[in-house]
């Protein structure tokens, strides 16, 4: 642990881990060959399969603490936009995450970096990602992806806010069959005069997984699948159409965000009946890259048909959205996104639109934007 030690997180925000492995084959990737872009105008939100509600705990007044304000407020959400989650609001997911005390800890399972599962005395519960040694991920980019899938009007991002906790209430709540491994909170979490900073999003009660036959959507055999379905002129089975739809939705917003841990193992998690694609774990993501790192390029070189929607309302994102959405309700952050991520940001939207003109150009618009 390293207690009164401030570590600048900040000077590294533009390295990116290449995650553990590739996943099986590589396959060769033509050159994006930029084309002009089309006129930028904004639409409705992307018309993705919606999740069913999930069951929430009713929240109790915590009496002795004032709330926290909504993030974002509503003048920063934008004509059409909806800031839901499994079909329920967002702010009443966040509200108890705001306000509830702390009653247990425990570790979550998989990734070399730390997450842990929260749990509150309101009946809340949330998976945290502090600050921590391992620099590769840094908690205040979880939320900058879930406001910016808010912008686009994507909606699968979990509910995230950053709060601060004391390192002795976290370590004091960890739950008795996982004490054997507190050491790692004092070796790897970043302690700040006794308080810890992160990231808390809201806890899917139950995840499942995404199969084509008996493999998961991560599985090599699997990437193989679905790139061939998504190619120009492919013919998508008809109860394959939701599963390709929500891939290449969530290929441009890797993209967009320059995730490259998507498809090291583990992070194509779903609904529990394996319908609805969650687009979680984007702490790596959100680098000074302005093209994009190669992984991006390569995955989304793997797709050649669109949301005619989603690629709309990139075409009309204007970078002042972006700053807008990401300045409120920062704490305990100085800031979700620095000005330079934020550029990049748009420079690579720039670089994807390129990517989609150019199949438009040699296809055509109605075969490369076959999505709603």
């Amino acid at each position: 642990m390293r207690l009164g030690t401030c570590i600048a997180l900040e000077i590294v925000t533009g390295l990116v881990a290449l995650g553990a492995a590739s996943l099986g084959t590589a396959y060769a990737v033509g050159k994006l060959e930029p084309q002009p872009s089309a006129s930028r105008a904004a639409v409705s939100a992307v018309p993705l399969p919606a999740a069913s509600p999930v069951p929430v705990p009713a929240p109790v007044p915590a009496p002795d603490r004032e709330p926290a304000p909504p993030t974002p407020p509503s003048t920063s959400k934008g004509p059409g936009i909806s800031w839901t989650f499994a079909g329920q609001p967002d702010e009443p997911l966040l509200a108890p995450l705001r306000t509830g005390t702390l009653t247990r800890v425990k570790f979550n399972r998989g990734g070399t970096s730390l997450s842990l599962r929260l749990e509150f005395d309101n009946g809340a519960r949330a998976a945290f990602k502090p600050e921590q040694t391992h620099l590769h991920s840094n908690p205040r980019r979880e939320i900058a992806a879930y406001r910016l899938d808010r912008l686009l009007g994507i909606g699968r991002v979990p509910p995230a806010i950053g709060r601060s906790f004391t390192l002795a209430e976290i370590i004091a709540a960890v739950d008795k069959s996982q004490r054997h491994a507190t050491p790692r909170l004092h070796d790897e979490m970043i302690s700040r005069r006794g308080q810890v900073k992160g990231e808390m999003s809201w806890w899917i009660p139950v995840l499942g997984d995404m199969y084509i036959g008996k493999q998961r959507i991560d599985a090599t055999d699997a990437i193989v699948q679905w790139r061939r379905w998504l190619k120009v002129g492919a013919v998508i089975p008809e109860d394959r159409r939701a599963l390709c739809e929500q891939l290449s939705a969530m290929t441009l917003f890797d993209f967009l965000i320059d995730n490259t841990d998507r498809w090291t193992g583990n992070n194509a998690r779903a609904s529990d009946d394996g319908t609805v694609l969650y687009f979680m774990d984007n702490t790596q993501a959100f680098s000074r890259n302005r093209r994009g790192h190669n992984k991006g390029h390569i995955y989304l070189g793997r797709v050649q048909t669109f949301s005619r929607g989603l690629v709309a309302r990139l075409r009309g994102l204007r970078i002042e959205e972006v700053r807008e959405v990401m300045v409120h309700d920062v704490e305990p952050f100085d800031q979700i996104l620095t000005e330079a991520e934020i550029e990049a940001v748009m420079s690579r939207r720039d670089v994807l639109l390129e990517y989609v003109d150019g199949l438009i150009a040699k296809h055509g618009e109605n075969k490369v934007l076959v999505f709603p």
